[in-house]
């Protein structure tokens, strides 16, 4: 428990470490492993927020909030694209016989990035986000050591994921939506389907023409387990922005930039966000008085 006390700033640690230390002793007291590992996660997300003045009363807070699930559907929905592209480069003849484990364990990490984000928009928030995270850790692991990527190229093509998954990570706690899904078995099925919607979109059951459906239909899958709370807070201009921005950044190894796709994309994204505002205005209009 020091340890994890000593993530926390010094002043915050002095006045109330005594106080989240006897919590951490009550809350793991008889617990097993599952229980006292998801504590210390906490407590480690608890202290990572407060040396970054991250708090549900601030603005930052609020918006990691809204942007958050979005963050997380957004990293499923591009883990499976990329494990759409392992899978069958393992297969290929012209893949060197040295590349096959690396890019095994590629797909492997990728996956567990989608199961971990589906844990998390089902509402097992920590498990699931820390799990996204591990996995962006591993396939940045794998690229530098087993690949034999620069540290250049591993920045440009992990850093989005890397940025994604600390939006989660940073949400506070008291701003996560609701647990939807509130049982084991619940929860078992969700992570059954999700395996079984990654094997049909990435084991070549796909032409060729339809590769963006590996991300389009897992982005859309996500955003309905996330569901309407997660909508319900995007509630001014920046909030849509900032939802938006995970899918546009981590879409472009789908799409492309093509000549119009970035302008049409922000097009889009700036009338969305003009349509929350003058929405919102309305909505915080006073009534007219009566005559």
């Amino acid at each position: 428990m020091t340890a994890l006390l000593r993530l926390y700033p010094a002043g915050f640690r002095r006045e109330f470490g005594d106080e989240i230390a006897m919590a951490h002793r009550e809350a793991t007291i008889g617990a097993g492993r599952a229980a006292r590992i998801r504590e210390a996660l906490d407590i480690t997300g608890h202290a990572l927020r407060m040396r970054l003045g991250i708090a549900s009363a601030r603005r930052s807070g609020r918006l990691l909030a809204a942007v958050a699930p979005f963050a997380v559907a957004a990293v499923g929905a591009s883990a499976v694209w990329w494990t759409g592209m392992m899978l069958p480069a393992v297969t290929a003849p012209a893949l060197p016989a040295e590349l096959t484990v690396p890019f095994i364990l590629l797909a492997a990490t990728h996956l567990v990035m989608v199961l971990g984000a589906a844990t998390a928009l089902s509402g097992r928030w920590t498990a699931g986000v820390w799990t996204v995270a591990a996995g962006c850790v591993a396939t940045a692991v794998i690229d530098l050591y087993r690949l034999g990527g620069g540290l250049d190229l591993v920045f440009f093509v992990r850093t989005p994921l890397f940025l994604a998954a600390s939006a989660a990570l940073l949400c506070p706690a008291d701003l996560r939506s609701q647990p939807r899904v509130r049982t084991a078995a619940g929860l078992a099925a969700v992570l059954v389907w999700t395996a079984l919607l990654t094997g049909v979109l990435t084991l070549g059951l796909l032409p060729e023409s339809a590769g963006a459906l590996r991300f389009a239909v897992p982005a859309a899958a996500g955003l309905a387990l996330a569901g309407r709370p997660a909508f319900a807070r995007l509630r001014t201009a920046p909030a849509v922005l900032l939802a938006a921005l995970p899918f546009t950044v981590l879409g472009m190894a789908v799409w492309g930039w093509g000549l119009f796709t970035g302008p049409v994309l922000v097009c889009l994204l700036l009338a969305a966000a003009t349509a929350v505002s003058i929405r919102r205005r309305r909505s915080n209009r006073p009534p007219a008085a009566d005559a």
